[in-house]
């Protein structure tokens, strides 16, 4: 059914009406007693209007639940799309501007929207818009305690709200401050509002708003399809970090916070086909923690984690950007200085060792220094494959352990 088939019912009813009149008509001419006929057209038009009143009420029932399958029909792309762009989008301020996005899409009568996230400050903070100036909000920042949800909620915040008239509400809750930022940015383009929670593992990550320029310009319908969309919002946001954490697992030590072997490994097989290339030279270094294993025994593995993870900070600040530096395994690490020749990767890495000499860790009163052996491999000059230069840096690297082995001091 459509517009068509209400249209098409009205035209029969009057055709009807007009057929039933004339007939009435000359069946009635030649009596006298025209008080038949009035009857007659008073019952017809009774008739008629009982018939026009029933035919509006089923247009405007199926055109009602026309429109909420439009709606609903809606909600589901909206969250399709959301649920695809999870492990497609890779920052996350994007995939906050494409919830919003889909939101400002579904509801009705929607025209702007913000998604604002709890800082650890307790202080709102605006990470996307739609449809508002970036611009006058970037530095603006909200008290949670200011919310349309806090206040609504008198700070029990577990469901979506409706602000038929924003500026009246800013005005009755809001501190002068507060209204003076607002009124200075020319913040109250929104005159009504719906502004639902999103939480995060059980606790309160912020909130997702959708405005009109109209007063009073959503209904109860829309929440419930509001807060439908903030609980995506919340499953999207909670796999989009799960997969941000298994990703930094997979690339980063997770007591060193440097490369892992294997995300080394990747990334220096496709620098080792661009030095090949472009005819480009590097220095690859082997690192390896000199009695580690004794001071384990000593002082206990947290000692030797202290010994790694100073290691591994002191390498870090002594590297460039554009260099390679990863945890190997246990008590090894491996480093790649692009553009180094052997001499200068070996002055480097000496004075390193130097530094480490001058600046012993003090543990409990007793100072440990560290040490350790390396060895280097060039490329090109030792060799042109990344096993047989590894081969080469690890052979090197426990000669000069060999050589250097002294007792725990």
């Amino acid at each position: 059914m459509n517009t068509r088939y209400f249209n098409k019912i009205n035209r029969i009813l009057i055709t009807a009406g007009i057929i039933i009149l004339i007939g009435t008509y000359i069946l009635f001419s030649n009596f006298k007693e025209q008080f038949i006929l009035i009857e007659a057209v008073f019952i017809f038009t009774v008739l008629i209007s009982v018939a026009f009143i029933i035919n509006g009420l089923i247009r405007q029932r199926y055109l009602k639940k026309e429109e909420y399958s439009n709606d609903y029909r809606k909600l589901l792309e909206g969250l399709n799309s959301i649920s695809d762009s999870i492990l497609t989008i890779e920052k996350e301020e994007t995939l906050f501007e494409f919830i919003l996005e889909k939101a400002v899409e579904v509801i009705r009568r929607a025209e702007m929207g913000s998604l604002l996230i709890l800082n650890k400050n307790n202080m709102l903070e605006f990470k996307a818009l739609v449809g508002l100036n970036s611009e006058k909000f970037s530095q603006f920042r909200l008290k949670l305690e200011d919310s349309f949800l806090y206040i609504k909620s008198n700070g029990n915040i577990e469901k979506a709200c409706i602000i038929d008239n924003v500026e009246e509400f800013d005005r009755a809750v809001l501190d002068f401050d507060a209204l003076d930022i607002i009124s200075e940015g020319d913040l109250f383009v929104a005159k009504s509002a719906i502004s639902a929670p999103i939480f995060v593992d059980g606790k309160l990550y912020g909130m997702i708003n959708v405005d009109s320029y109209d007063y009073n310009a959503f209904r109860e319908e829309d929440v419930v399809i509001m807060e439908i969309f903030a609980k995506q919002a919340s499953t999207a946001i909670h796999i989009h970090k799960m997969v941000d954490k298994m990703t930094y697992l997979s690339q980063f030590d997770k007591l060193t916070n440097v490369y892992s072997r294997g995300y080394f490994e990747e990334l220096f097989e496709i620098y080792l086909n661009k030095a090949k290339r472009y005819n480009e030279s590097f220095s690859l270094v082997i690192f390896d923690l000199n009695n580690l294993k004794v001071t384990n025994d000593t002082y206990g593995h947290q000692v030797g984690d202290i010994l790694i993870k100073q290691f591994a900070q002191v390498m870090s600040k002594n590297i460039r950007q554009s260099d390679l530096f990863a945890r190997y395994g246990g008590d090894e690490f491996i480093a790649v200085f692009f553009e180094a020749s052997l001499d200068k990767t070996r002055d480097k890495t000496n004075r390193i060792a130097i530094y480490f000499d001058l600046n012993p860790i003090d543990i409990d009163g007793k100072k440990l220094n560290i040490e350790f052996s390396y060895g280097i491999a060039h490329f090109p000059t030792d060799t042109l494959e990344m096993n047989q230069l590894m081969a080469i840096a690890d052979n090197r690297m426990y000669q000069d352990k060999n050589k250097n082995k002294k007792p725990l001091v």
